[in-house]
């Protein structure tokens, strides 16, 4: 596996910017999109108490030893593409031997979670935008219709946790 990591960058900027350039990157260095994952740390740079986030970005890359012979390839890449949104883009390779590396994958489950395959809650209506809406005069603390269907999607998820792991104790 191979990790990016993004210093001195804002992680929710981080997070949308990366599912752009996963599949640029993974070309870079010859491999999947799921062979690669980034880490955006709430971090800051900070030179002389001046914040450098998002103009100076430092990036650290942890890859298995087999990667080293790409690596001029994979900083071309990468540094181009941070360029993009950084003034000034430090980047640094940092290799492991891939016996030193530990991977417990549970095959019942995705090896990823997208927004395909996350759970989504249905959005409660926006009374607000209503014309002429009453203020609330109710008991603000007591337990809401939200409550109630949260409530009901926990007890449905909980179920199907004991169904899932009955199945695979009985596969045993």
């Amino acid at each position: 596996m191979i990790t990016i990591s993004l210093l001195g960058v804002d992680q929710f900027q981080a997070q949308s910017f990366v599912a752009d350039i996963q599949d640029e990157i993974a070309q870079a260095f010859e491999v999947t999109p799921e062979d690669i994952v980034f880490y955006a740390p709430d971090s800051f740079l900070i030179y002389r108490g001046v914040d450098q986030t998002s103009y100076q970005l430092n990036v650290v890359v942890s890859a298995p030893r087999k990667y080293e012979p790409i690596e001029k390839q994979a900083a071309s890449v990468i540094t181009k593409i941070f360029k993009q949104n950084h003034v000034h883009v430090i980047l640094r390779f940092e290799y492991f031997n891939p016996e030193h590396e530990y991977e417990s994958i549970d095959k019942e489950y995705p090896r990823f979670m997208t927004p395909d395959n996350m759970a989504h809650f249905e959005a409660m209506e926006d009374e607000d935008k209503e014309e002429g809406i009453e203020p609330f005069l109710g008991d603000a603390f007591g337990e809401t219709d939200y409550d109630k269907k949260l409530k009901a999607k926990d007890e449905e998820l909980a179920l199907q946790e004991i169904e899932r792991l009955k199945k695979k104790e009985s596969n045993k």
